[in-house]
């Protein structure tokens, strides 16, 4: 991940595992503050641990990056935590990933959040990344023209994400929502792909606005050749209150669960008391990444190591052999203790390969290698030699 994030020009920034409540909790909302863990430091105020690394970023820059020149690309790679058991294992701590890219407001902005999103996720060794994009704006917006109350919006936001849109019809017009209204619900419900929302016709400039920048997104993702792995979902969202536009989670078949996501927010940043910098970014799930690995039968490279064990006669043969393994980057050890070559003291202890030095570290000496139960001698530069030229 991090190869990755700096590959793209991002830049590493680490945030206090605590800080205080009203920091962590600006701009999140109530539910997800409520998922954080709180105490009560010696002064009566409350302190928490982070649950997500957008805030404690945002504060950090209206602090300490007031002057740095913008668009400001910084990545992380940290620790938070949650008092709640929706994740995984029923993990409380766990991993992120992520980036925040703050000073710029545009399609290219929100293509660059996604495509290295998508990138990102293929260079771990994930197949078939799918992205799901909607707009939090586009669909407050709507909620908002229905008339409809606070509960009401929430219902009707409820059946878009079924897809219950008889259900919807039939809400709706018991609730007197205008036609025009209702007819967009129905179009944009009916979107697969950011392309299909050129088909949209309304009168209402908020929404057309929006349209226009989804489809210049569309052209910016088309030359990242991701405009066959990114489909547009109306009823997209996320449970953090600061998006404030496009909001993106990336999912694989067969897991249930997106992987990692983000969005566009524009306003967090000012509520900080900084600029009025706009914003977007996302945080992947490293455990999650690391389950869905597994279902797609991923095996790890194989880099060749070796353990290696000194036994000598002397400490001064014993160390100077040593520092010449680990100088060589090969994890070593030693002992005074010199055994015979016998593959069950060592092999519970890790040990590939052991070296006798019994005289000079300049000679050839034993090696024993403990698998295959067989001695050669060697020097030691030599046998160094043929470890680096195995790697």
């Amino acid at each position: 991940m991090r190869t990755s994030f700096k590959l793209w020009g991002y830049e590493e920034i680490r945030s206090p595992t605590i800080e205080f409540l009203d920091v962590l909790s600006t701009g999140v909302g109530s539910e997800f503050t409520d998922s954080m863990f709180k105490f009560q430091d010696r002064d009566g105020k409350i302190i928490a641990l982070r649950a997500e690394m957008t805030a404690p970023v945002a504060r950090i820059v209206t602090t300490k990056l007031t002057s740095a020149l913008r668009p400001l690309r910084l990545f992380y790679l940290c620790n938070v935590f949650r008092y709640d058991l929706a994740h995984f294992e029923q993990l409380r701590e766990f991993h992120q990933a992520g980036i925040e890219l703050i000073g710029q407001n545009t399609p290219d902005s929100d293509g660059e959040g996604i495509a290295l999103l998508h990138t990102s996720l293929k260079t771990l060794g994930l197949k078939d990344v799918r992205i799901d994009l909607g707009h939090a704006g586009l669909l407050k917006d709507l909620l908002q023209a229905t008339g409809l109350s606070l509960d009401e919006r929430k219902f009707i936001q409820k059946l878009l994400s079924t897809r219950n849109i008889g259900q919807m019809k039939r809400f709706m017009n018991e609730f007197g929502v205008s036609s025009q209204i209702y007819d967009l619900f129905i179009q944009l419900s009916s979107c697969k792909n950011l392309k299909d929302l050129s088909l949209i016709e309304t009168s209402i400039t908020s929404i057309e606005s929006v349209k226009e920048h989804l489809l210049d997104l569309n052209d910016v993702l088309s030359q990242y050749n991701l405009e066959k792995t990114v489909f547009f979902d109306f009823s997209l969202t996320r449970n953090i209150d600061y998006y404030t536009g496009i909001v993106f989670e990336a999912s694989i078949p067969y897991m249930g669960v997106p992987l990692g996501g983000g969005g566009r927010y524009d306003t967090l940043i000012e509520r900080f008391g900084g600029t009025n910098d706009a914003a977007t970014g996302f945080a992947i799930g490293v455990e999650k990444c690391l389950l869905a690995l597994s279902i797609q039968k991923f095996r790890l490279p194989n880099h060749i190591t070796s353990k290696i064990l000194i036994s000598a006669s002397s400490r001064k043969m014993a160390m100077s052999a040593v520092n010449l393994c680990r100088n060589a980057n090969i994890p070593c050890l030693f002992t005074l203790d010199i055994k015979k070559y016998n593959p069950e003291n060592y092999m519970n202890r890790g040990i590939d390969t052991v070296i006798f030095v019994e005289s000079s570290i300049e000679r050839p000496v034993a090696i024993y290698d403990v698998k295959a139960d067989s001695v050669e001698y060697l020097t030691i530069d030599t046998f160094i030699q043929s470890l680096e030229g195995a790697r």
